[in-house]
């Protein structure tokens, strides 16, 4: 009974039932090709630094509130402006500077005479080292080693750098490039691009295509060469 209803209905509805069936494995195609972007995405996601201190990462465009999981610091000091901003570089530079050690010998002199004073000058040598206050833009640590304290120091420094910030397009993905000229480290970066909404219009293109399916109304196979409407997932 259930086998000849079965078999009724599917002899009134077989062509709808082969579009529908054709519908469901193009849908399930297009969800787990999605989902295998998405995985993709977090394994291609990558940071390094090559040989000639360049630094590169490939990342993935994101929404603004997404920033806040990795730079919460940043995203709390923009996000009044996050519908005026479009792209994000924060990073720090580090570069050590050593002058290394003077080992010359001072010219000391036995004694002083001031008036009827006399003053031995000690003559054990010290080292004296002075640092400078933590901050985050220069240190310094400072030693010197004397048969009396310095009375005072003073240093006077200036440094400069030059960098080279490039953003392009690879494959869906961003890869940045940070090049310091003078050398140095690129340390705790954050880079985000807006990542663009697009509204269901706007995800629909028209242009000339080919489709090969199932005519469920004349109930044969063919294919059709005109205009075509398609709808991006991502």
């Amino acid at each position: 009974m259930i086998k000849d209803f079965l078999k009724k209905f599917y002899n009134k509805y077989s062509s709808w039932i082969i579009t529908f069936l054709i519908i469901l494995i193009v849908g399930l195609v297009a969800y787990f090709n999605y989902r295998l972007q998405q995985k993709q995405k977090e394994i291609d996601e990558i940071e390094f630094t090559d040989t000639t201190g360049t630094y590169h990462k490939v990342y993935y465009e994101k929404k603004f509130k997404e920033l806040k999981k990795e730079n919460r610091e940043l995203y709390d000091s923009l996000k009044q402006y996050k519908d005026k901003i479009d792209y994000i570089v924060q990073f720090y530079h580090e570069k050590e500077y050593n002058t290394g050690q003077n080992s010359n010998k001072p010219i000391i002199k036995d004694s002083v005479v001031n008036d009827t004073s006399f003053i031995k000058i000690p003559n054990v040598c010290r080292t004296y080292e002075y640092t400078s206050e933590p901050n985050d833009t220069f240190q310094y640590k400072l030693s010197v080693n004397s048969l009396t304290q310095p009375n005072w120091y003073l240093i006077q420094a200036k440094v400069k750098n030059k960098f080279t910030i490039v953003n392009k397009e690879e494959g869906g993905a961003n890869h940045i490039t940070i090049k310091p000229d003078n050398g140095g480290i690129i340390t705790n970066p954050t880079v985000w691009k807006k990542k663009e909404n697009r509204n269901f219009l706007d995800r629909f293109s028209f242009g000339p295509g080919i489709t090969a399916g199932y005519d469920p109304i004349n109930k044969q196979w063919g294919v059709v060469v005109g205009a075509s409407v398609t709808f991006d997932l991502k």
